[in-house]
């Protein structure tokens, strides 16, 4: 599902840049079984008292691919926030992929969009870069705001201003081949990256798999803290001394052929690596272990789980959806409360017992949920998630154009591992790349 959602959202992106958006909502769920605390409570009391002679409010709530999985279950908040705001009609719109285009050409050529939209990280800071975004940190209140993991509700940050409700996540987590380690005698789990680069030999002299799958390089500069752009986001900043370093040594170790070579970052090409016993390490999420029991039942039996690999930040990759407002509501407090209800700890909580997804607030995180089973592997990895998206982010420039830059910085990879080119020669080209992109 999480693919169709993303592909749609491209179709969203392309054509809400054009358009605005329009309406409002609001609350918080006391009915999603596990209490997350006084926190939530409040949270509720403090959302859905109804304002006196409250004007009539409706939402337009527009989701991509949900229906008919999560039918029940949204239909189910929906009318209990219409319960605790009785002033408020939601009407929830789910698009599928091949008719997402269509409708909105025909909402925007009427005058009207919605009020709460689905986007993922990138998509909604293309729009904010845009102005067609609400600024939360401005409109938003403290109870609101303060329920999320920090990092978390950074990632649709632009300057002082952030644009985007973080929803449900999806945390990387390693899944490691114990029969692997074990035929190379390596009894330590790696933790980072280049630190792990003489396990990485052992492994391959060993057993003739590799240890990992190195990330995409504009990840990799994510995780070794290596600046992409300056400060003021207006031109390259990767091109560095230490990127040259970074470089030269995975260069080394792909040569020698301990590392791969190609395909960095490709995770249907690791996923194979691991099912047939190529890999001993790939970083996934909770709900990758199905498909991997189904295809590789042998692999599956000898997985093991801890804490992805890093670099220097310690930061770990966690892909979010979020919701955001648009600038064009007419009606944004409205707008606001809802999508802080849709995405609060109780929510947020019980859609996570519908699915393998992990809340971005910090008092589901700690709820008992998470940790109530130990003894199988999706328990495990779970538990694990939880743990690992206190210490996580969306690898996010924080600006618009995002895809065109990721795409320039991943040629230097290209052109010096693939093609074995020259290290400054490929940082100097597409650092001209991105500042051409950064001029536009």
């Amino acid at each position: 599902m999480k693919k169709v959602i993303s592909l749609c959202l491209v179709f969203v992106l392309s054509l809400t840049m054009l358009y605005g958006c329009g309406s409002n909502k609001a609350k918080e769920d006391t009915s999603a079984g596990n209490q997350t605390g006084n926190q939530t409570e409040d949270q509720t009391k403090a959302t859905t008292e109804p304002t006196e002679a409250a004007k009539p409010v409706t939402i337009e709530f527009w989701t991509i691919s949900l229906q008919p999985t999560f039918t029940d279950f949204f239909n189910g908040l929906i009318k209990e926030y219409e319960k605790e705001n009785p002033n408020v009609t939601v009407n929830w719109t789910d698009l599928p992929y091949d008719a997402i285009q269509e409708k909105l050409v025909t909402a925007a050529a009427g005058g009207t969009s919605p009020d709460v939209v689905n986007l993922n990280t990138q998509m909604a800071l293309t729009l904010a870069g845009k102005g067609a975004l609400t600024d939360l940190n401005k409109e938003a209140t403290e109870d609101q705001k303060n329920i999320y993991v920090e990092s978390l509700y950074d990632s649709a940050k632009i300057g002082d201003s952030v644009y985007a409700f973080p929803w449900y996540a999806s945390p990387s987590i390693m899944f490691y081949n114990k029969e692997l380690f074990n035929k190379a005698g390596i009894t330590e789990i790696p933790s980072n990256y280049q630190a792990s680069f003489d396990m990485a030999k052992k492994m391959k002299d060993a057993t003739g798999a590799y240890l990992y799958n190195p990330s995409e390089f504009f990840n990799m500069l994510f995780q070794e803290g290596i600046p992409i752009l300056s400060d003021d986001k207006t031109k390259a900043a990767f091109n560095t001394p230490d990127t040259v370093t970074l470089l030269q040594n995975y260069k080394t170790m792909t040569d020698a052929d301990y590392l791969p070579k190609t395909n960095w970052g490709k995770w249907d090409n690791e996923l194979k690596l691991f099912e047939t016993g190529k890999l001993a390490i790939i970083s996934s999420t909770g709900s990758t272990l199905s498909r991997i029991k189904d295809e590789a039942p042998d692999v599956y039996k000898n997985i093991g789980i801890a804490e992805p690999l890093t670099g220097k930040t310690g930061l770990s990759q966690n892909a979010l959806m979020n919701l955001v407002v648009p600038e064009a509501s007419k009606n944004h407090q409205e707008a606001i409360k809802f999508a802080a209800y849709i995405t609060n700890d109780a929510s947020q909580l019980a859609f996570c017992k519908e699915v393998a997804i992990f809340p971005s607030t910090k008092a589901a995180m700690e709820n008992d949920y998470f940790v109530s089973d130990t003894s199988t592997l999706e328990g495990i990895a779970r538990k694990m998630s939880v743990d690992v998206s206190k210490k996580s982010m969306d690898y996010s420039l924080g600006m618009e154009g995002q895809g065109d830059i990721q795409g320039a910085v991943n040629k230097v990879y290209e052109a010096v591992i693939t093609s074995n080119g020259d290290i400054q020669s490929a940082l100097d080209k597409q650092e001209k790349a991105v500042n051409a992109i950064l001029q536009k």
